[in-house]
């Protein structure tokens, strides 16, 4: 053996083995489940191979200008910007009231009825049309009181399946979202202008129009692009309310395109178009979202006032309040008591009979395997989303500028993205590379994670980056391990919000319809397929049962969240 001999003289470098690290490890495998399970279907569904013709891709200029230059398809695209551009509007308009009241005033259960405001934002899309078709249909509510009190056999409203029903549903869907972004930029304006503008003699009227509306109006615009991204994107609203062709939208055409008529050149070339408007849509809400800035500082100088008795601004706020609990409660109320209704010896009776028949164990029991299902994906896609948004968050954190721009439009892209091209890329994707090798529960959990990996990150962001940089250059120069440091200040720091941000993420997943529609078959049902499928067979009570027992899983989590910090508050 020979050994080398290093003369006492010389200095010897040791150089330590660099470990990777953790987060740094995190980080990377985050971005590598975005891009393997995100980007990466939906790019090879735009440029995959036509199965009728193989040497040719779905997306190719010859065939979106030949799709383009049909008129039925551009009237299509011109609905769908219409109706959502009339969504936003309205959920704006009966937003700002709600702002203005809960920013300005206190009054007797004013807690309640915030949360009692908020809930549609967090129910199913397929649960919100349950309510709509039960309180606003032919045979619904509504039309029964009127009946009853003209005595007639005849329905009186006619609204339900027309763009009517469409916006009053994402109305009622979308108004809460609006009114929580204006409301907190709201309650950051410093009263200190209206008091100069009041010392001045300006009235409330021009000092709404000229001091608070110019400073509200990012928060606006930002709540605008938003709602309209999401009716834009909207499926179960349109597909059962649109009443038929006529009232078809770009979503329903895409899942209509690639999963009936086998059209994917069609689908695709509508994918790629709904795709840019959606990525112009968040390049504006993010930009204007920089513009939105604290005007109050951090120690407020002034709280919300009583309503005075018998005031116009008193009877205004009874009357708003009075129709937003019809219009957001009422819906609800109705799944409630037509959840209690059968049909039997020609007449309707109230009974219990429809939960007896979901909890009754037997073999073709669907609904108990559907809330199985729903139970474990949402669970599962909760803890994906939490492991992985951790690093996807740690990455946007303490940047600035066009940096932190180009990280959260790629992390939060699939917010603003169609759920049904999303479904119908991973259809194609799963069928192409892992049909028979991966249960396919494991990859609408995947799916699920994807979906609600984004709302995780905009839950847990704030919380982060309010954590002093100075904390962890302290840790260093005390020597203490990475490992130490994020058990010793950063969980205690950060655990609440992780809290809220798993169920929240475990409620979305609970709901979610469109992407699952396009890729689930019989073996994985889900609550939300379960309801579906009863209001296509026209059961309506037992799909108001299946919906209760939905609407309180989502109820529950909602409180949980919202007992523990409040959600909504870490959704800016």
């Amino acid at each position: 053996m020979v050994e080398r001999m290093v003369p006492d003289n010389v200095a010897v470098t040791h150089y330590p083995i660099v470990k990777p690290h953790p987060l740094r490890l995190l980080q990377i495998s985050a971005l590598l489940l975005l891009g393997a399970g995100f980007y990466w279907p939906l790019l090879s569904f735009l440029s995959g191979n036509n199965p009728l013709h193989p040497e040719e891709s779905f997306l190719q200029w010859k065939f979106f200008k030949e799709f383009l230059s049909d008129p039925w398809n551009l009237r299509v695209i011109g609905f769908s910007l219409y109706q959502a551009f009339l969504s936003a509007l309205l959920s704006i308009l009966v937003g700002l009231p709600g702002a203005w009241l809960l920013t300005y005033y206190n009054f007797p259960g004013k807690r309640w009825f915030r949360l009692l405001t908020y809930l549609p934002f967090i129910l199913p899309s397929i649960l919100v049309v349950l309510a709509m078709v039960l309180f606003y249909g032919n045979n619904g509510w509504i039309n029964r009181g009127l009946m009853t009190i003209l005595g007639t056999d005849e329905p009186q409203v006619h609204f339900l399946y027309s763009l009517t029903g469409i916006l009053i549903a994402h109305v009622f869907y979308n108004f809460p979202l609006a009114m929580k972004i204006i409301g907190d930029q709201w309650e950051r304006i410093s009263l200190k202008y209206h008091h100069a503008a009041s010392s001045l003699g300006v009235g409330n009227m021009r000092r709404f129009f000229g001091i608070t509306l110019p400073l509200l109006m990012p928060s606006i615009g930002s709540a605008f692009v938003l709602i309209f991204l999401l009716c834009m994107n909207s499926f179960a609203i349109i597909l059962v309310l649109g009443g038929g062709i006529r009232y078809t939208t770009i979503e329903v055409l895409i899942y209509q395109l690639a999963r009936i008529e086998l059209d994917f050149s069609g689908a695709a070339s509508l994918a790629f178009l709904q795709g840019g408007l959606s990525l112009i849509g968040m390049a504006i809400m993010l930009k204007g979202r920089d513009r939105r800035v604290d005007q109050e500082s951090a120690s407020k100088s002034w709280l919300p006032e009583k309503l005075r008795n018998r005031s116009m601004k008193a009877w205004f706020g009874l009357c708003w309040i009075l129709l937003v609990l019809i219009f957001a409660l009422g819906p609800l109320f109705a799944i409630l008591m037509d959840s209690f209704r059968k049909f039997e010896h020609g007449e309707w009776i109230y009974t219990w009979y429809w939960y007896s028949e979901l909890f009754t164990w037997r073999e073709n029991n669907y609904f108990l395997s559907s809330l199985w299902n729903s139970l474990r994906i949402g669970l599962g896609s909760a803890l994906i989303s939490s492991i992985f948004g951790l690093g996807l968050v740690s990455i946007i954190a303490y940047r600035k500028g066009v940096k932190r721009r180009f990280w959260e439009m790629l992390t939060i892209f699939p917010i603003a993205l169609s759920t049904v091209v999303f479904g119908v890329a991973w259809f194609h994707f799963y069928q192409g590379h892992l049909a028979g090798t991966v249960p396919l529960i494991f990859v609408v959990m995947a799916m699920h994670a994807l979906l609600t990996c984004p709302y995780w990150i905009r839950i847990v962001l704030p919380t982060l980056e309010s954590i002093p940089l100075q904390w962890h250059t302290e840790s260093k120069m005390l020597g203490k391990q990475p490992l130490e440091y994020g058990v010793r200040i950063l969980w205690p720091w950060l655990s609440k919000t992780f809290l809220i941000a798993f169920f929240f993420s475990f409620s979305l997943s609970l709901g979610e319809l469109n992407s699952t529609m396009m890729i689930a078959d019989e073996t994985v049902r889900t609550l939300p397929l379960e309801i579906y499928g009863a209001i296509s067979g026209y059961r309506f009570s037992y799909a108001s049962a299946v919906a209760v027992i939905l609407l309180i899983l989502s109820v529950s989590t909602f409180l949980l969240v919202e007992q523990s910090i409040g959600f909504f508050g870490r959704l800016k």
